[in-house]
Parts: C-alpha cells; sequence; structure tokens
C-alpha cells in the first residue's frame, strides 16, 4: 500500500516521516471519529489535541505532538490532519493530493 509522508521542522532541519506499513484497525476508528467530528462544523468538538496526537500514533510515534505542532506550518496543520484521517480511512488519493499541492506551491520569499 502506498505511504503518506510528511516534513517537519525539527531543530531546524526539515525532517521527512512516512507511515509505517501497517495501520491498525483503532486507528481506523479514530479516523472516522475525527473525519466526522471536522465535518459535522461543531467548532465544540474540535480537539486540537486529540488531533494532533492521531498523527502522530499513525506514524508510529516517529515524533511527539509538540514537534509536530512546532514543526509544521501554522497554515498546514488542519490539512494535514484532514491528510491523515483520509489516508487512514483508505482516500489515499486525496490524502497524498492534499499534501503534495503545498509541497509543490511552497515560495522561496527574501
Amino acid at each position: 500500500m502506498k505511504s503518506l509522508s510528511i516534513t517537519l521542522k525539527i531543530d531546524g532541519k526539515d525532517k521527512r516521516f512516512v507511515t509505517p506499513a501497517f495501520i491498525s484497525g483503532k486507528l481506523f476508528r479514530q479516523a472516522s471519529e475525527i473525519a466526522e467530528e471536522i465535518e459535522s462544523a461543531d467548532n465544540k468538538k474540535f480537539d486540537l489535541d486529540k488531533y494532533l496526537q492521531f498523527v502522530c500514533d499513525v506514524f508510529g510515534n516517529k515524533f511527539d505532538v509538540n514537534q509536530l505542532e512546532e514543526g509544521l506550518d501554522s497554515r498546514m496543520i488542519i490539512k494535514t490532519i484532514f491528510a491523515v484521517v483520509n489516508y487512514v480511512i483508505g482516500n489515499i488519493e486525496q490524502a497524498s493530493a492534499l499534501l503534495v499541492q503545498d509541497e509543490g506551491s511552497k515560495e522561496v520569499k527574501n
């Protein structure tokens, strides 16, 4: 199965992380719940800490919540969470497209 990758800035360097080959059924259940919460438009259900921990869990805890939060561009946080949710529930192409689209559109500004 195709993997998903994200790049985090850790200690001033870009570090790329790839999902493991095995994603548990428990993560599928969590992904389904998160997708429902995000799509419900009920802001009371939005739990950023839970969603960031979910991303860490999907990537096999190769990084922690703090590294994820500090190493990810703020404008990419929700998109990354949504991409990881889509990846876990089987929408792999959509998940990849969400992240690849922004990787290619980064501009270098002085």
